[in-house]
């Protein structure tokens, strides 16, 4: 006979048991706070080396899949996604149940049916979790599994028929709100169907299981959960595999990879048995299935503050908010079950004695909580001191909703923009953010002799050896996703950067992933709408897309620019059109951000729908504009928008994305990348500037509707007017037209040290020259939009839509990076008619 190792699990049912039959348990004394310690570590780490397998499988995955390889994503799953992750969630699940089988027994007694429904329903409830955390991510997946209190007290009151307080009833809401306030909500964080169902699976299937083994429990006086004796076989062979594995490992044989993955997986595994058999086989067996939910809920929000505190997740003030609300309702819901009236059998009277708490308890249990929470924060700050934060947390949720329909009323979301993107400034580097580093290979690229040569992929990746690699392994999986099928994904990384190049780089990345991907297959291009006018922007638009044309070897056969493509024009096209295949030719219209807002763009893409009917339409990156949702126009750009199954529109942020989904929802198809103008590349200044604040105000409908300019300290030069005005050198064409015109956006821009600006291009040439400057939104929130899409992390731009707090915000950049600017050109206070010096008291309109 073998030996054993005594490990039996009545054994330590008498240390860790939360109270005797016989007397009234102490919840908070050591040995409770221990059993609760326990189940709290050990659900963390379950779940923190389940997440580890997924992942790692997921890598492994994508690492062997052909080009373009996908990944999961928080948003949009394909079916060959999910099925990855049910196979992965499977095998987890598996390795899971086989350590419960091989260290846990089940005595059955006499309601083997009980037990077997609680065995099918713990399999079951634990393959929809791995499931749920294979599809969206784990923070998402608890703030659902939070719920679970709900789902069991519906169950308690159906089977067991235990009846519920009213206040017992209106705490639940109040724990399950908090709840997911602190751990953050999954229809924000992800829009998964899918890996929200599997979540909510979970919680009925537990819930199912807790009800079958309570309703065992009030029939036997035994919890008939113990670990298994460990027998020396067994030893034996779980250390000759580990030595095999770590021999195979040195040798060469096996990966680290594949090790790493093996290990996460068997370590969830025995994890897994250790909180299981504490919740089910101890606490349960002393809580009642809905104090047991509860009380998980206070456990499953210390896992996420542990997640917090190791890195694996950020939070802000509202999701330490939730927390208090959140004790808040646990408080009422004990204060309900304080004098619970004992059932008339003697087992059941000794069970529910237990459930008493004592008023003393309660507020000890308060100051349990209270430190958890102040722990946990002054942790997580400590931990985020080492990284300089912008105002979004690197490598938080993408932003999947950004504003309702209607757009709120102008001037309600001042407070919101105040101190974006940085609040933390006086602590970061501006120097870092608004160095020229002419240095870098893509500098070469701009107006230069390498204008139209296609950069090398390895110039556009992120630095990862730098504020960015404790997130490389997220990265290197985002840099492989299929962003044409998954479009809410495009902006993960590009909205967390801090500087110009490294935003630069990743627009041209997208560029060429993205729309460069759909246009592979084709050799010949015509495009229609292109920009000459004096809006500098539009021909930015224009110059940039021709560059990207030249460098992924498109040839142009035709073009017409805004005011040329006219009937005749299109008549001209069309006959052209005709000598090529559908296969070889693609219709491009040109990008901007007229979609709705601007008539005669709209019917000028009906008019090049109608026409190029028998072949692929693409819109570059455009903007949904929407003055008037109850307009007749809007209605007619439903019905043409919606369903053209050869038009491809490319959404130039996620707010038009969204509004193109809700409103033109049909056969054509969307995707998302940032404007082309970001094809231009960056580029060093090459003026001195002459203001210290250059004020780009726009007066058409798109304006923020601002009429006075805040007067700036004595000495600062103020200078206010529109581009549109700051008039170009006519061409003979269209084309070296938007060149002219482009070019002097770049001249206009750089006679301020610093820039204002409610125009969308002021802020994407800006960032081109690297000139620190302050957005002002508009009543649609083009700007904001944009900026919370693309370039929301760097550190020399600020966004309000309040002309005071801009002024403010302008001195602040001016201050701010004294030290790396341009100083203005000197003299310029002098008179050059009377001498006297002119302090510049206001701003000046006289002149574009």
């Amino acid at each position: 006979m073998e030996k054993s190792i005594e490990v039996s699990g009545q054994y330590w049912l008498n240390i860790m048991t939360i109270g005797s039959t016989s007397t009234t348990p102490s919840l908070l004394s050591a040995r409770s706070l221990g059993v609760f310690a326990i189940w709290t570590v050990t659900s963390f780490l379950c779940h923190y080396f389940a997440k580890s397998f997924l992942s790692n499988v997921r890598e492994r995955s994508s690492s062997l899949a052909s080009p373009p390889s996908k990944v999961h994503d928080s948003q949009i799953f394909s079916a060959e996604e999910i099925w990855q992750g049910t196979v992965s969630a499977t095998i987890l699940t598996i390795i899971q149940m086989g350590m419960c089988f091989l260290l846990v027994r089940v005595e059955a007694f006499d309601s083997g049916w009980a037990v077997g429904v609680a065995r099918v329903c713990h399999v079951v409830a634990t393959w929809f979790t791995n499931l749920s955390m294979a599809c969206m991510f784990a923070s998402s997946t608890f703030a659902i599994k939070l719920m679970e209190p709900i789902t069991s007290a519906v169950l308690q009151y159906f089977i067991l028929a235990t009846p519920l307080s009213p206040v017992a009833i209106l705490s639940l809401p109040v724990i399950v709100s908090g709840a997911i306030m602190f751990s953050g909500n999954p229809l924000i964080q992800s829009n998964l169907p899918f890996g929200i169902a599997a979540a909510f699976m979970s919680n009925i299937v537990l819930a199912f299981r807790n009800v079958a083994l309570k309703s065992r429990m009030l029939n036997e006086d035994r919890p008939g959960l113990t670990l298994r004796n460990l027998r020396c076989s067994v030893l034996t062979f779980a250390a000759t595999c580990a030595s095999g594995a770590g021999l195979a490992w040195s040798q060469g044989f096996l990966s680290g990879h594949g090790l790493s993955t093996s290990a996460t997986c068997v370590l969830s595994g025995i994890f897994h048995v250790v909180y299981s058999y504490v919740s089910t086989g101890i606490v349960l067996s002393h809580l009642s299935v809905v104090s047991h939910a509860v009380t998980n809920i206070l456990k499953r929000v210390l896992v996420v503050l542990l997640l917090y505190i190791t890195g694996s997740r950020s939070a802000s003030p509202m999701n330490f908010l939730g927390l208090g609300v959140c004790t808040l309702g646990l408080m009422v819901y004990a204060w309900t079950k304080r004098e619970q009236k004992a059932p008339t059998t003697n087992l059941q009277d000794s069970h529910h004695r237990m459930q008493r708490i004592e008023l003393s308890a309660l507020s000890k249990y308060f100051v349990l909580v209270t430190c958890s929470f102040f722990g946990g924060l002054c942790l997580g700050i400590m931990r985020d001191s080492t990284i300089s934060m912008t105002g979004n947390s690197v490598f938080s949720g993408p932003i999947a909703e950004i504003n309702s329909v209607p757009t709120p009323p102008y001037g309600h979301h001042s407070t919101k923009w105040k101190k974006a993107p940085f609040e933390d400034a006086e602590t970061t580097n501006f120097d870092v953010a608004t160095s020229a580093q002419i240095d870098d290979p893509l500098v070469e690229w701009a107006f230069t002799h390498r204008a139209n040569d296609l950069p090398k992929r390895n110039y556009l990746l992120p630095d990862l050896d730098g504020y960015l690699s404790k997130h490389k392994h997220v990265i290197k999986e985002f840099l492989q996703i299929d962003l044409i099928s998954n479009p809410n994904r495009s902006s993960f990384l590009s909205s967390k950067l801090r500087t110009h190049l490294e935003v630069v780089k990743e627009a041209q990345r997208l560029h060429f992933d993205v729309i460069g991907k759909a246009l592979k297959m084709y050799k010949y291009a015509m495009l229609f709408d292109l920009a000459a006018f004096e809006n500098k922007g539009d021909p930015c638009i224009s110059v940039g897309e021709i560059y990207f044309l030249a460098r992924i070897k498109l040839k142009l056969l035709y073009y017409c620019a805004t005011n040329t493509c006219i009937k005749e024009n299109f008549i001209r096209a069309e006959k052209q059109a005709r000598k090529y295949s559908s296969k070889d030719l693609v219709i491009l219209v040109h990008g901007g951000g007229n979609i709705v807002g601007y008539k005669f763009s709209d019917n000028q893409r009906f008019t090049i729908f109608k026409i190029f009917k028998g072949y692929q339409i693409f819109v570059f990156p455009q903007s949904v504009y929407i003055r008037d949702f109850n307009s007749k126009h809007f209605e007619l750009c439903k019905k043409n928008y919606c369903c053209n199954e050869n038009v491809t529109f490319v959404m130039r942020d996620h707010q038009s994305y969204k509004y193109a989904k809700q409103y033109f929802s049909g056969t054509t198809k969307f995707i998302v990348a940032p404007d082309m103008a970001f094809q231009i590349g960056p580029m060093p200044r090459f003026l001195s500037p002459v203001f210290d604040i250059m004020w780009i105000k726009r007066s058409d409908h798109e304006t923020p509707n601002y009429t006075e300019i805040p007067v700036a300290p004595q000495g600062v030069r103020v200078h206010v007017s529109d581009w549109w005005d700051w008039r170009t050198p006519k061409a003979p064409n269209s084309l070296e037209q938007a060149y002219y015109t482009c070019t002097n956006g770049f001249f206009y821009l750089q006679r301020g040290r610093v820039i204002i600006t409610d125009r969308l291009h002021g802020h994407i040439l800006a960032i081109l020259l690297n000139i620190p400057h302050v957005l002002i939104d508009n009543k649609q929130h083009k700007l904001s939009a944009y900026h919370l899409s693309w370039t929301a992390g760097l550190q020399n731009v600020y966004i309000t839509d309040d002309p005071v707090i801009a002024m403010d915000l302008a001195l602040k950049l001016l201050a701010k990076n004294s030290n790396s600017l341009p100083p203005r050109v000197p003299f310029l206070h002098i008179n050059e008619t009377s001498g006297e010096d002119n302090m510049f008291a206001k701003p000046d309109q006289s002149y574009p």
